[in-house]
């Protein structure tokens, strides 16, 4: 399969600047040798994204993201990674040629097409089931119960995921997929330790209702499942975890059906379920989406963004439903999105409202969709006794917070004006608290780690001590090539948290050379690259080629740690075979006497810097 050769994006990155091109779209002011402005990325009013002409790279403090000048215009154009590629070579001159991907990449792309071709055929089978086996009786009786005909279940090719494991299993050794492909996609789980079954496979979907869930390809990337047992102690919905084609926090389901009728309508009406969100799509309401039973996410919104102006939010109209629609408002307002909601009447979703009283009361409430601040107006005046002078100052703190996340100055006055209308206090005041909250939050950010919302994928904690040796590896070429050079990468497998440090270690490029460095940056995942980038934010750490080799040594010692653990937690094991246990137990014993040796030669060596 054809790649770009990676001495061909080095020598874009090198023909790129990227102070330049990030300037076309963000105010630039010089920082001593970086550049800094507000975030393109997130609502920020307070500078905190920095731009590295040395490094060719920039980085965002505030929410975390990072990357080159391929990753800059992925993500604020929406293209792929060779779609930028192509542009920035055009933009320079640059001719690309491609060649044979290595074998690592050749294995990962096999590894992702695999996982489609195995989630379109599990969408057919469990179609199959729905639609023809008397297995699916209960999931078709169920569909008939919302009115959902057969037409509808085809269009969507929901399924049906039989309440026992074997019918699974045979499905699956007759298209001749292994235990560990279905492990790996997320169809089965794995026992954990305080299971009744440690360590063994179950199906994850159950007896439930399936809806396959698609990229913006129209590729099944997923599933989520509907319970069908009312009287089951279990999530109404179930979603597949998360897996390399898969992350929920950046889809919303149907918008691969609905994009296009969104774009024309330039606005989105969004509903909290499936079938709700199928339900108001197959009624002539194309414009429609619904999230993957999660909060909205920044990501979300982004997406929402590109297609729309305007998002009228569908939720059931209970406690439940109100507090969803001001979790979306928080994560909608700083895209610049005008939010409405229309309300529901008591007791009915948009689903069970166009099933009772037709399509034409649904298209009823979107109309008469009221601006968020009215619909909170109205809630508080039915729930709050804004009679009471407390009551409504406590209303009116809530709402300060609300509206200085608007991202226009219009909208933010008009807000302004309506709540204070509405509450009985001075305009100006009033517009005086709003500016005072704005500026307070602009000086105090809230890091990006505290929000849930953050749509920064990031790898799991690194091991302080791996940490430090990446860095150091990374400021001297003679450190990296020493590393490389000691044959010992094998024993990263036994340190929890060295993720970084084995990216590192076999790679074949001079990682201290700038371009070099960004350009194998491009040949990374997103949580990968976004993880180096945060690490090559921090300063350098003092130390060269001795503490880098004390603390290969260190990681050497915790390998040791853990292997001797393990070990023994492996020799408590019942009924364990005699043979076994005495390899074990020598392996064990000849483990800790290398721990305890390499320990005792700590006493002479200087702590390691602090990183």
């Amino acid at each position: 399969m054809p790649r770009i050769p990676e001495e061909t994006l080095q020598q874009i990155l090198a023909s790129t600047d990227i102070v330049d091109l990030v300037g076309r779209s963000v105010k630039l002011r010089r920082v001593g040798t970086n550049w800094r402005g507000l975030c393109p990325f997130h609502q920020e009013k307070t500078p905190s994204f920095y731009v590295n002409p040395q490094r060719a790279t920039y980085h965002c403090f505030g929410c975390g993201v990072g990357g080159n000048a391929f990753r800059f215009i992925m993500e604020q154009q929406g293209l792929t990674f060779v779609e930028a590629v192509r542009r920035l070579a055009d933009a320079v001159g640059i001719r690309i040629e491609e060649e044979e991907w290595n074998e690592e990449l050749e294995k990962a792309a096999r590894a992702r097409k695999g996982l489609l071709k195995l989630h379109a055929d599990l969408a057919e089978w469990y179609h199959s089931l729905l639609m023809r086996s008397s297995l699916g009786e209960p999931a078709r009786d169920y569909l008939k119960s919302r009115g959902i005909n057969a037409q509808t279940a085809k269009s969507w090719k929901m399924g049906y995921a039989p309440a026992g494991g074997d019918v699974l299993r045979q499905w699956a050794m007759s298209q001749k997929y292994t235990e560990e492909q279905l492990v790996y996609a997320g169809i089965l789980a794995r026992g954990d330790e305080d299971s009744s079954r440690p360590g063994e496979t179950y199906p994850r979907f159950r007896h439930r209702l399936m809806f396959p869930i698609r990229n913006d390809n129209g590729d099944v990337i997923a599933f989520s499942g509907r319970l069908l047992d009312a009287e089951a102690k279990a999530a109404k919905y179930l979603n597949s975890p998360e897996t390399p084609i898969f992350s929920k926090s950046k889809v919303l389901f149907g918008l691969d059906m609905s994009k296009r009728a969104i774009i024309k309508a330039s606005r989105a009406i969004v509903c909290e379920g499936q079938i709700d969100m199928i339900t108001v799509f197959e009624s002539g309401f194309e414009n429609v989406v619904a999230p993957l039973g999660t909060a909205f996410t920044e990501f979300h919104a982004r997406m929402l963004r590109r297609h729309a102006d305007e998002v009228v939010l569908c939720y059931d109209s209970d406690t439940a439903g109100y507090k969803a629609a001001e979790r979306a408002f928080v994560i909608l307002a700083p895209t610049g999105l005008i939010i409405k909601v229309a309300p529901l009447p008591p007791g009915e979703d948009p689903d069970s409202l166009i099933r009772n009283q037709g399509a034409e009361a649904f298209k009823a409430r979107i109309d008469d969709a009221k601006d968020f601040f009215d619909h909170v107006m109205d809630h508080a005046a039915r729930t709050r006794k804004l009679s009471e002078p407390r009551e409504k100052s406590k209303l009116a703190a809530e709402l300060v917070e609300m509206i200085r996340l608007l991202d226009n100055n219009i909208a933010r006055d008009a807000a302004i004006q309506k709540v204070a209308m509405q509450i009985g206090i001075p305009e100006a005041e009033y517009k005086r608290e709003v500016m005072r909250a704005a500026k307070s939050a602009a000086a105090n950010p809230r890091p990006a780690a505290a929000s849930n919302n953050a749509a920064v994928p990031t790898l799991g904690p690194q091991d302080k001590i791996a940490f430090l040796l990446c860095r150091l590896v990374l400021s001297d070429a003679e450190i990296l090539n020493w590393l490389r050079g000691t044959g010992r990468q094998d024993m990263l497998g036994d340190v929890v948290g060295t993720d970084l440090l084995a990216l590192i270690w076999k790679s074949t490029s001079d990682l201290t050379d700038p371009v070099k460095f960004a350009a194998f940056l491009s040949t990374l995942s997103r949580e990968e690259e976004t993880a180096l980038h945060q690490l090559m934010s921090k300063p350098m750490p003092k130390g060269g080629m001795k503490e880098a080799q004390h603390a290969l040594e260190a990681l050497e010692v915790k390998r040791l740690q853990n292997l001797v653990q393990r070990t023994e937690t492996q020799l408590r094991q019942p009924g364990l075979d005699p043979a076994l246990s005495s390899a074990l137990l020598a392996k064990a014993m000849a483990a800790k006497k290398e721990y305890l040796d390499l320990l005792a030669r700590f006493k002479d060596i200087p702590p390691l810097p602090e990183t």
